[in-house]
C-alpha cells in the first residue's frame, strides 16, 4: 500500500496542520481549476486509498492567521447534520461547491474500473475483506446521499437569497 502525502501548489506558503497530509480543498487561491488539477493528480498517482478533506484554518497555523487578518474566519466547522464545512471563506467558492467537490473527488477516484476491480478482487478471495467492503460501501453511499442532499439544499437557499434581493 502506498501512502500519499500531498503537497499541491495551492498549499505553498501555508502551514495547514494535519490537512496537509491528504488532498484538501479550500485554500487561498483555490479555484474550480485547482480543484480539478488536484483530483487529476490523485487519480494519476493511483494510491490504494485516499481521504479528502476541506481545509480548516486551525488556530496557530499560518492559514488561520491569514484568515483572521483578512476577516475570513467563520466559527463553525460543521453544520447541524455533521457535514464538514470550511471555517474560512474565500470568494469564488461557496460551501455547496466545496462539499460537492469533495464528493466529486471521491466519486471520480473510486468509481474507476481499475479501482473497482482492485476492491472487488480482494473481496472475492477474502471473506473478512468482503464484509468490511460491504459495510464501508453502505456507510459511504449513505454519506454520499446526505452530501448530495446538502448541496441541493444549499443551492436552493442561495437561489432564494438571490431572488429575494
Amino acid at each position: 500500500m502506498r501512502t500519499l502525502f500531498l503537497n499541491p501548489p495551492s498549499f505553498q506558503g501555508f502551514d495547514v496542520g494535519a490537512s496537509s497530509r491528504w488532498p484538501a480543498t479550500r485554500l487561498p487561491g483555490e479555484t474550480p481549476g485547482t480543484l480539478r488539477k488536484t483530483i487529476d493528480f490523485a487519480k494519476h498517482l493511483d494510491t490504494e486509498t485516499i481521504q479528502v478533506s476541506i481545509a480548516h484554518a486551525l488556530p496557530g497555523t499560518e492559514l488561520h492567521q491569514y484568515g483572521a487578518q483578512n476577516g475570513l474566519i467563520n466559527l463553525s466547522m460543521s453544520d447541524d447534520a455533521g457535514h464538514q464545512l470550511p471555517n474560512i471563506t474565500y470568494t469564488g467558492l461557496d460551501d455547496a461547491e466545496l462539499v460537492d467537490a469533495v464528493e466529486r473527488f471521491y466519486g471520480e477516484y473510486y468509481f474507476r474500473p481499475r479501482v473497482l476491480w482492485r476492491l472487488i478482487r480482494k473481496a472475492i478471495f477474502n471473506s473478512s475483506e468482503r464484509h468490511r467492503l460491504a459495510k464501508e460501501a453502505r456507510e459511504y453511499l449513505s454519506l454520499r446521499s446526505n452530501r448530495k442532499r446538502f448541496v441541493v439544499e444549499q443551492r436552493k437557499a442561495a437561489a432564494a437569497r438571490v431572488a429575494a434581493d
